[in-house]
């Protein structure tokens, strides 16, 4: 089974991809890299429930985590990293790369 990752780039109050990244996956393993304002999908409560319900592997760039006043958060399901380590996700570790 393919491994995929998805890139998130918008708030999911602009647009939830949630059900648009299900149809894409399938039951493959899947993880979702949070970028600019998609790092609300983790600081949500119901929604970062919803992905983790859906087995999804959740990091949030930690980065923009701080430039949206939320340098403190901690969550359990997800995982803050750096730019440095979204990239190796990106190129090394994933079989599909899908940004929405």
């Amino acid at each position: 089974m393919p491994r995929i990752l998805f890139t998130l780039l918008k708030s999911p109050f602009e647009k939830n991809e949630i059900h648009n990244m299900e149809i894409i996956a399938g039951s493959n393993e899947k993880c979702v890299i949070l970028f600019e304002d998609a790092v609300y999908y983790a600081t949500v409560k119901e929604i970062r429930e919803n992905l983790l319900s859906k087995n999804y592997i959740i990091y949030a760039i930690k980065d923009e985590l701080k430039a949206r006043g939320y340098d403190a958060f901690s969550e359990e399901g997800v995982e803050k990293i750096d730019y440095e380590m979204a990239i190796e996700l990106i190129m090394e570790s994933y079989d599909k790369v899908v940004s929405m």
